[in-house]
């Protein structure tokens, strides 16, 4: 008797099992294929991460013990949750699963031997996916004001050069007590937003310091010095569009690499035209244009990137394949997603982008950290729920639950008033500030829409103002906060206290961890730094009364406080 094997390989919203060819080495004998008893799937581990792998080990058994050699066999594979386990693909000796990036669980893989009468023999592993990273990110961005700065339109007008870009991001340090950043630079390429892409391999010259030989040189002296001021500069990027513009254009079309629509039409939409992810990293083009972008700058030492619009679907356009003429699923694209995200992680960096589940049907939780806009809703109703994914692990930007916390973007802020950068530090401080404070905290509940934290916090809206408390201490009373920063709280203890529209004589409750504090000294916060009110004031049974100006914020410090540690 012949034995007739299949296999499988799964892929996430993938009909199971998706049948693909497998060359097979060596023959098995007749007598291996009839004496076939019973299968044996094992694997390396059985818990994994977020897009993490396990080694599957596949043995045949005879009747009578011994191990029946399967190289020849071709092997039906199969998982209980898709979701839950993305893909596997056949080795040698079994197979590799990798979890996939919507949620956590456990799934079963399922190994199938059918012979040519039709008999079946099988053999399971459970396997359990972690709701966390399989690779740490570089950064804490729940812990970090992740901002855009617009230094040029695609029309080549200068909104900031290198040098200024520069002086804002230290005023930037001083309003923000020194809050870790990440700031990401837009319109630093070519003639500026948009222009060149998906080249990335020109630094835009009109961005450049005099002093400097080119634009290049300035960039590295930017990325490096913004170091000194607690900020991370980056890159705004590209990876989805193309336009007639763009020097690779003849090359990507000579390629076959832009989307067409089922007739073979090239397929052009608001921004330009849509290249294909796979059509691209499957030629090689992908790993080309990153790689020169890592030779040219300190890509590496900023460990971060922001690859905007990178959907899974193309906006104003029907839901579907972003090419349809090469035959390329919503599903394969996906996958090639997560290969970009890998490569990336592989130099060291780490991927945020525009969106968490908008424009998509799978957020890549556990590769992507952050998105600028947070708590969009996805293809079939795609959210991310804030009860069971923790800010660590996915975080805004702007929108979602404000009762969470949602930070501040700051581009449009420093684009429109890059003199005053007027409304900065209200955002900063109605937004970013309890923002950060609440995302250190486990969440614990959401009842009745009063969500509830560790040690006692609590966050609702009432009529119409955002509340946050630590049990009898408010922190925050919608336009007026007496929140710590906790981004300090290793060399001193500071709160931060600001008012949108200004009060008098107002008593608040210090936090629980300020008991052993009776004096305080008091400075005002500005794009200069701190400047000092008072001194050696008295905190009287844990309380003390403030009076705000209009937009004013105060800096409160224990007495003495090391505040240049």
């Amino acid at each position: 008797m012949q034995m007739k094997f299949v296999t499988g390989l799964v892929s996430a919203s993938l009909l199971l099992p998706l049948m693909v060819s497998w060359p097979a080495p060596v023959n098995a004998t007749a007598r291996e294929a009839e004496d076939l008893s019973s299968l044996i799937l094992t694997a390396d581990q059985t818990t994994i991460n977020l897009d993490g792998t396990a080694a599957l080990t596949l043995k045949g058994v005879s009747h009578d013990g011994r191990r029946v050699e399967l190289d020849s066999a071709d092997i039906e594979y199969s998982v209980s949750d898709d979701k839950i386990i993305s893909s596997v693909e056949k080795t040698k000796e079994g197979a590799i699963v990798r979890a996939g990036t919507i949620t956590d669980g456990q799934a079963t893989v399922t190994a199938t031997v059918t012979d040519e009468d039709g008999d079946r023999k099988t053999a399971s592993v459970p396997i359990h996916v972690n709701l966390a990273p399989d690779r740490p990110f570089v950064h804490d961005y729940h812990e970090t004001l992740t901002m855009k700065l617009f230094m040029a339109d695609n029309s080549g007008k200068v909104f900031h050069t290198f040098e200024q870009g520069m002086e804002t991001i230290k005023r930037i340090d001083q309003a923000t007590r020194g809050i870790p950043k990440i700031i990401y630079l837009v319109g630093w390429q070519y003639n500026g937003h948009d222009t060149g892409y998906p080249a990335m391999d020109v630094v835009n010259p009109n961005l450049k310091r005099s002093q400097d030989e080119n634009a290049e040189d300035s960039l590295k002296w930017l990325m490096q010095e913004a170091f000194k001021y607690n900020t991370t500069v980056s890159l705004h990027i590209n990876m989805l569009d193309i336009r007639e513009s763009s020097p690779l254009w003849e090359t990507y079309l000579e390629n076959d690499l832009i989307a067409k629509d089922p007739n073979g039409n090239l397929i052009k939409y608001r921004w330009g035209y849509p290249i294909s992810y796979t059509r691209e990293w499957e030629s090689g083009f992908t790993k080309k244009r990153i790689d020169k972008l890592f030779d040219m700058l300190p890509i590496k030492k900023a460990g971060t990137i922001h690859i905007d619009a990178f959907h899974q679907y193309v906006p104003g356009l029907p839901v579907g394949p972003i090419s349809p003429y090469h035959d390329i699923s919503m599903d394969q694209d996906v996958e090639t997603q997560k290969k970009i995200f890998r490569y990336w992680r592989d130099r060291g960096v780490d991927v945020t982008s525009e969106f968490d589940a908008g424009y998509r049907k799978d957020p890549l939780i556990g590769l992507q950290p952050m998105a600028w806009h947070f708590g969009r809703t996805g293809l079939d109703g795609l959210k991310l729920d804030p009860m069971k994914i923790p800010a660590s692990l996915y975080v805004g930007g702007d929108g979602g639950d404000p009762r969470f916390g949602t930070s501040m973007l700051g581009e449009n802020i420093i684009k429109n008033d890059p003199e005053n950068l007027s409304g900065f530090q209200a955002d900063f401080a109605t937004k970013t500030l309890p923002w950060q404070y609440l995302n250190q905290l486990k969440r614990l509940t959401d009842v009745n829409g009063v969500v509830t934290f560790e040690n006692d916090v609590k966050s609702w809206n009432e009529n119409g103002k955002l509340r946050i408390t630590q049990g009898d201490a408010v922190l925050r009373d919608g336009n007026d906060v007496f929140v710590p920063a906790l981004w300090n709280q290793e060399k001193y203890r500071e709160i931060i206290a600001f008012s949108k529209d200004g009060y008098a004589n107002r008593t608040w409750k210090f936090p629980n961890d300020w008991t052993d504090v009776k004096k305080v000294d008091i400075y005002t916060v500005g794009f200069d730094g701190l400047k000092l009110v008072a001194k050696n004031q008295p905190v009287s049974n844990g309380e003390m009364t403030l009076t705000l100006e209009k937009g004013q914020t105060l800096s409160i410090v224990p007495h003495n406080a090391n505040m240049k540690k």
